[in-house]
Order: C-alpha cells, then sequence, then structure tokens
C-alpha cells in the first residue's frame, strides 16, 4: 500500500469493510478499535442513475485518527452501463503512518 488511492489500499479497503460487515447489513459499526460508518446516496432518472458511498472510519486512542472513503458510480443508457467509477480515500484527523499501520495489520489478520 503506498497511498490512499492505490488499488491495493482500495481492495484492502473493501475486505476490510466486508469482513466485519458482510452484505453491507450495518449503517454503523464496529470493528478493532474503529468505528464505522457508512451513507449511500443515490438517484435513478430516465437516462442516467448514480450512486455515492461514503464511508468514515474513527479511531480514538493514542494514535487517534478518521479517514473517509468515498465510492462514486454512473450508468446510463438503455442497458444502465456502467460509465464510471471512481474511488478515493483521505485522512481527516491523525498521521497517515497510524492509518496505514492499522490497515497493515488488518491485512496480516486477514491473510491468515
Amino acid at each position: 500500500m503506498k497511498s490512499f488511492v492505490s488499488a491495493s489500499f482500495l481492495l484492502l479497503f473493501e475486505q476490510v469493510v466486508r469482513d466485519a460487515n458482510p452484505d453491507l447489513a450495518l449503517d454503523v459499526w464496529s470493528d478493532h478499535g474503529v468505528e464505522w460508518e457508512r451513507a449511500r446516496h443515490n438517484l435513478t432518472g430516465p437516462i442516467y442513475s448514480y450512486a455515492l458511498e461514503v464511508f468514515t472510519a474513527n479511531h480514538d486512542g493514542k494514535d487517534s485518527w478518521k479517514l473517509i472513503v468515498a465510492k462514486e458510480q454512473w450508468w446510463g443508457g438503455r442497458e444502465r452501463d456502467v460509465i464510471k467509477m471512481q474511488q478515493w480515500a483521505r485522512p481527516l484527523q491523525g498521521k497517515r503512518a497510524s492509518i496505514m499501520a492499522w490497515f497493515a495489520a488488518r491485512m496480516r489478520e486477514l491473510d491468515k
């Protein structure tokens, strides 16, 4: 994982979320000392549709941090083909190294 926008980080993010919240059944949950929230915004129209999913992660304690991850997807046309997908993540508070260390530890646990 080199950065918050790298494919490896975003794939790990997906694994961490799916491990703690299968099927995204919860909008608020806890996992390994992190409080998570998920909000979904969407619109369906006659020509296009879009969905924006926003995840926030809050880790309190000695090395506290907050992270936001946004996933945007657009569909269009008769077949509702995906016309655009974009994901990004940014720290809102705390040190980048602390956030990456938490995700690296979760990656090791998931790999077992």
